[in-house]
């Protein structure tokens, strides 16, 4: 498994620096908008334009961005 980083990015950002295992890609896009979806729940007044979670690979660019939101979608 390779390991992913789910970064907050926008108004309040933060740094991943443990990581999650997960089996691809595609995986990963589907927890950072589990992420993005709890997030904008448990905190609302992060639902803002531009507050998002960022996923990267180890070493890499982010490749995927999932806007923090009260509405889960698939791939937001």
């Amino acid at each position: 498994m390779t390991r992913y980083y789910f970064d907050l990015v926008g108004e309040v950002p933060a740094r991943d620096f443990l990581g999650h295992e997960c089996t691809s890609r595609t995986e990963a896009r589907e927890h950072a908008s589990f992420i993005a979806h709890r997030i904008g729940n448990e905190h609302p007044h992060f639902v803002k334009p531009g507050n998002q979670i960022a996923v990267r690979e180890e070493g890499g660019a982010a490749f995927y961005r999932a806007p923090i939101s009260l509405n889960r979608s698939r791939f937001s």
